[in-house]
């Protein structure tokens, strides 16, 4: 487990990490953007088209390990990087160098989790036709997540002589890419109200499909390559096109899967003489991607207390093993080196979650929203999406604008984001303190997006409408239809 998480802690430090992009996704100009978070949102742009060239929004946080004295962002550092030590091998009269990095565990009286994300959206676009958006988007995603027990932190493990008990945890991965369809429709009851209904409907093609989970059971160390296993069972899904023959074979990228996705969202919007005000309602990320090509599903079941020699696993030249090794493990619990494999095809969920979001906010100055992401496990082969709670302030308008986002991640983490708008190009994290502070690094935090809308220039100058309200299109010098 030490050597899964640390390149996760690693990555958090020297790559371009996020988490929810809050401050990317509630901009009054985020068009095709905000439909990620609600697809009701569409409705609220008021601009006759939007296109977006890039975006991106990674993540990486665990609460397992972290790397000391470090924060996110020293390229130049860890570039030079020499050795990476761990806290407990490290002597009392030892002090690493400076081209040196330490990495320490947390203790934890609850489970552990771990997170990786890649979203990328590509050449994506919105058309607003009166009361209709229509919208087209690209995107390519990886998504790795893992619970796993208390048991299995390393001071604990050791304090306990090896000794754990495994309650029901997982370990699910995918990497896929998307084509999706966006369409919102406003019901006006009002001049200064209306309702709006949306969807994106998304096509996926995956490429990489991992899934891990058990039964309660327990284990305790023995020996030093040996344990006592008592009853439980254990499933094993995963697809190994992709991973090569062996370590001389490079890796090639291929479709292994499909499926579909749907997100369903519902907005109400009022627009006051100074302030609107908006709540809404979505369900992200319905549906999953079933493999079929190369496609493995293992389910393991031990029915009697036996003692599991590691000997045969420690050896690997790399993840094509996988397969000769799970049926070494199936010829242990059997006697059948294929009793244990029952399809050659299985699925990997969505990330389902549930957002309720609600804004106040004036059409050019202060805005303040509120949103809240709930995921909804429905299998255990399924992505799980951390729960988050945010607050958020910002003020903005054509040219420039500025985003404050508080969250609580998990229920256990509060953090501090920051996103700013320059014309077409958002920056921001929404974990801005390992960017500048050096601390216990576990999870840092990135996102950008570059796009393209109507020239904003004399927009406010355009004819409004009831409430205030800008009209779709009007006031416009250039990029008209």
């Amino acid at each position: 487990m030490q050597i899964l998480l640390l390149p996760l802690c690693i990555l958090a430090a020297i790559s371009s990490s996020g988490q929810e992009a809050i401050g990317l996704r509630l901009q009054q100009f985020s068009g095709i953007n905000s439909t990620l978070l609600n697809p009701a949102l569409g409705g609220l742009y008021h601009k006759k088209w939007d296109l977006n060239l890039v975006e991106t929004v990674n993540s990486v946080s665990n609460n397992y390990a972290f790397l000391e004295n470090s924060k996110a962002g020293e390229f130049n550092r860890y570039r030079s990087i020499q050795n990476i030590y761990s806290r407990p091998d490290i002597p009392a009269d030892r002090t690493p160098g400076p081209n040196s990095l330490v990495l320490d565990y947390y203790t934890r009286n609850g489970p552990y989790y771990g997170d990786v994300t890649v979203n990328v959206l590509g050449p994506s676009f919105l058309i607003r036709l009166g009361q209709h958006g229509i919208g087209l988007t690209t995107r390519g995603r990886m998504e790795m997540e893992s619970i796993f027990p208390t048991d299995l932190g390393y001071y604990t493990y050791i304090n306990n002589r090896g000794k754990v008990n495994m309650t029901p945890s997982h370990l699910n991965g995918m990497a896929w890419r998307e084509w999706g369809l966006h369409y919102d429709y406003s019901i006006g009851s009002a001049d200064d109200r209306r309702l709006v209904l949306g969807f994106n409907l998304r096509y996926l093609q995956g490429y990489e499909g991992l899934s891990i989970y058990n039964e309660q059971f327990s284990y305790q160390q023995i020996r030093t390559d040996s344990f006592e296993v008592s009853p439980g069972a254990a499933t094993l899904a995963f697809t190994n096109s992709n991973l090569g023959v062996n370590e001389n074979t490079p890796y090639a990228a291929k479709i292994q899967g499909t499926g579909w996705g749907l997100d369903l969202g519902l907005l109400y919007e009022y627009v006051g003489e100074r302030w609107n005000c908006n709540a809404g309602i979505a369900l992200n990320d319905l549906g999953g991607i079933r493999f079929r090509n190369s496609a493995q599903l293992y389910q393991f079941r031990n029915t009697t207390t036996l003692i599991f020699d590691t000997d045969p696993y420690t050896s690997w030249t790399g993840p094509a093993d996988l397969p000769n090794k799970a049926a070494q493990l199936s010829g242990l619990l059997s006697g059948d080196p294929n009793a244990a494999l029952i399809d050659s095809s299985f699925m990997v969920g969505l990330p389902t979650n549930l957002v309720l979001q609600a804004g106040f906010y004036k059409s050019e100055g202060l805005r303040f929203f509120a949103v809240y992401q709930q995921p909804l496990a429905f299998r255990d082969n399924q992505l799980h999406k951390a729960s988050t709670l945010s607050v958020v302030s910002g003020w903005e308008n054509n040219w420039v604008g500025a985003y404050l986002p508080i969250s609580l991640y998990r229920w256990q983490r509060l953090r501090l984001g920051a996103a700013v708008r320059l014309a077409f190009l958002t920056i921001g994290t929404d974990n801005l303190i390992p960017w500048m502070s050096r601390g216990n690094l576990s999870e840092a935090g990135f996102y950008a997006a570059l796009k393209i809308s109507p020239w904003p220039k004399n927009w406010f100058n355009g004819d409004k409408a009831k409430g205030g309200k800008q009209k779709s299109g009007r006031g416009m010098d250039c990029y008209d239809f």
